[in-house]
């Protein structure tokens, strides 16, 4: 597929597009059984981690499992990296997107990858949000988000639902991130929230500030989806002053000058924390012998204590010159 300029006007407009099917049928079943198998654990994908339940914090700050055949996982992440899934993380038509959003001779790079599972019989929905901010810690907001339905994505089982045009606002909260009950009420127009339902293998363009949620999957079955967020490639987090996987084009990778100098005095920390945790254990073990001297040191005073003790009430008990003897050798 390619855009045409009618399709750009529109996506400028509303902050959302509809790409038609990326995928097909075998394509599907690959990558959906692919995600079953890393969620089972019967394939292990190097940087590849599952999250168990959502968090209404960016996606690098998502926290993690190891825990094996977790089923039940909401979240798979890190998918840039696995053989499988790279493919359609560096769709062409994906692609295409970045180079009209970032310019034709921009790298692209991706800030995550991720299926997202929608378990059935959910009652809640994930509040209204805009992607960016500084809590995503990057030196540049993304703006393109690509949605693909690795499931059919409908208003029964919980597709996203966006408010038409609210990306053109820019960012309504400093730090980005969920809106709150007022500025839900005074941005979400009901009249322009749109459902974006999706078949399975059709994937749908979201700007990044467009405000968006996810309704509650009120069927039995289980939705699974993938989401690409795509950047230029030279942006860098802002805490570690590097860049991220490249998927398109070529950037200089090597971080800047004032991160190798971070790293190289925090590697000299490190270093030296290890040698202060070493002295200090070596201090804890004299510490405790010491303790187990004066332990000592005290049963020896109770024991000379007591047989002083025992010397004094027999003395009292002896007749005089005895006494008196005994008395000058207790004082000699």
């Amino acid at each position: 597929m390619v855009i045409d300029e009618q399709q750009w006007q529109r996506f400028s407009i509303d902050g959302f597009l509809q790409l038609g099917r990326v995928l097909t049928g075998p394509e599907l079943e690959a990558l959906r059984g692919r995600a079953d198998d890393l969620a089972a654990g019967t394939v292990v994908g190097e940087c590849v981690v599952m999250a168990l339940e959502h968090a209404e914090e960016p996606p690098a700050a998502v926290a993690d499992t190891d825990e094996p055949g977790a089923v039940g996982y909401r979240q798979i992440q890190g998918l840039e990296h696995d053989d499988v899934y790279r493919s359609l993380v560096a769709h062409p038509l994906f692609l295409e997107v970045c180079a009209r959003m970032y310019a034709p001779h921009a790298a692209v790079s991706v800030f995550s990858a991720t299926v997202l599972r929608e378990p059935g019989g959910q009652e809640s929905a994930s509040g209204w949000r805009q992607n960016g901010g500084p809590d995503w810690q990057l030196d540049r907001d993304p703006v393109v988000t690509i949605w693909v339905a690795l499931d059919d994505c409908t208003v029964e089982n919980g597709c996203v639902e966006a408010v038409r045009g609210s990306h053109r606002g820019g960012l309504l909260r400093a730090d980005g991130g969920v809106l709150s009950e007022q500025e839900t009420e005074l941005h979400c127009d009901p009249q322009l929230i749109v459902p974006l339902e999706l078949p399975s293998g059709h994937a749908v363009l979201l700007h990044s500030w467009l405000i968006h949620r996810s309704r509650p999957n009120a069927t039995p079955a289980p939705r699974r989806a993938f989401a690409g967020c795509y950047m230029d490639a030279r942006t860098i987090s802002v805490a570690t002053g590097r860049h991220f996987p490249v998927v398109a084009g070529s950037v200089d990778e090597a971080p800047y000058p004032f991160v190798v100098a971070l790293e190289h005095d925090q590697r000299a920390l490190a270093a030296t924390l290890a040698i202060a945790e070493t002295h200090a254990g070596s201090l804890q073990s004299q510490i405790a012998a010491l303790g187990e001297r004066c332990e000592l040191a005290e049963t020896n005073v109770r024991t000379l204590e007591e047989e002083l003790e025992r010397t004094r009430r027999a003395h009292n008990r002896l007749p005089g010159r005895a006494a008196s003897w005994l008395r000058s050798l207790l004082h000699q």
